[in-house]
């Protein structure tokens, strides 16, 4: 039940009761159309409570009546209100004011309104409040529209795997699955040959390309202070030896690819790598020059026709200085 409606008690049984508007509510009361005794229920409480117990409906003067005045002594005429209005099927009845020989004249009540009552309904036409024959106007008095109670069911988890589950699993197994045989056939081949070797404390790491490509290896070498601008060219030679063939084949790999990080970086044909193993030391870099591409496929160094000696000398230079930066530490 909202906080702006309140709940009446019907003179009858305890099933009688009526919804109205807070604000209708406090206007009957402040105007006598209902009166202090009526039980409104108050939920806090969980019970019923006369309007007097509850001071935020009655209005701001006092409940206590004024002491009566003094006035001479005589009798008083009857005066009777007349018939009021019937409200919600229920007759009202006449109320005369009582005789009095001496005292002050009370002020002549109207009388105690009934009970205000209005059908249990779920929807319908507004009923209308009548005032007393005073000629006050009529107040219209809304009827709440019970709003039916919603049941909210809980619906248990089905006991099977989601179809999203199954997926994940899967493919968590396949890229394990990827990693390990990379491991096996390629990884672990190439560190146990390059362990031989002066540079066993190089820490190098190889794969498939993209894992699945197997004519295609990548190689990845972290820069290391083992390795360096003075001896790179024999530390590829040595990387070169240990590499092995493709798995489940006696063949070499169709293209190398090298990396100091995620990506490749340069790239060699296979038979270009396994040439830079067999040739000597002296020989290698400008080998490496020729025909080392880069990630696309570009060579490094592109012929240029009218290139003087020595601007293709300084060329030649600035890009193995960048390649051996790749790979070792300043």
């Amino acid at each position: 039940m909202p906080d702006t409606h309140l709940i009446l008690h019907v003179k009858g049984t305890e099933q009688e009761t009526s919804t109205l508007p807070k604000q209708v509510v406090r206007a009957a009361i402040s105007q006598g159309q209902i009166t202090h005794s009526q039980l409104i229920w108050v939920p806090e409480d969980n019970t019923w409570k006369q309007v007097r117990e509850l001071p935020h409906l009655l209005p701001s003067q006092k409940l206590a009546p004024a002491p009566l005045p003094r006035v001479a002594t005589g009798n008083l005429p009857r005066v009777a209100t007349g018939n009021l209005p019937k409200v919600a099927a229920v007759a009202v009845p006449k109320i005369a004011a009582p005789k009095a020989k001496t005292g002050t004249v009370p002020r002549i009540a109207t009388g105690t309104l009934p009970k205000v009552a209005t059908p249990k309904i779920q929807t319908g036409p507004v009923p209308r409040i009548a005032t007393a024959s005073t000629g006050a106007p009529v107040v219209k008095v809304a009827a709440a529209v019970a709003q039916p109670t919603k049941s909210y069911v809980v619906k248990e988890e089905d006991a099977g795997a989601h179809p999203l589950k199954w997926i994940s699993i899967i493919l968590g197994a396949l890229i394990l699955g990827m990693v390990g045989v990379n491991y096996l056939l390629v990884d672990r081949p190439l560190v146990s040959s390059l362990g031989e070797t002066p540079f066993s404390q190089v820490s190098v790491y190889a794969h498939l390309g993209a894992y699945v490509q197997p004519n295609v290896i990548v190689i990845h070498i972290p820069t290391s202070s083992a390795v360096t601008s003075a001896n790179l060219t024999e530390f590829l030679g040595a990387l070169a030896h240990s590499t092995p063939t493709i798995p489940m084949s006696s063949n070499s790999f169709a293209r190398v690819a090298l990396t100091s990080g995620w990506t490749a970086s340069y790239t060699l044909t296979g038979n270009d790598w396994r040439q830079l193993g067999d040739m000597p030391n002296d020989q290698r870099k400008e080998f490496l020059l020729s025909e080392l591409t880069d990630a696309t496929g570009e060579p490094l160094m592109s012929a240029q026709p009218n290139q003087d000696e020595a601007t293709l000398h300084a060329e030649r230079e600035k890009v193995w200085n960048a390649f051996v930066a790749q790979f070792t530490r300043s």
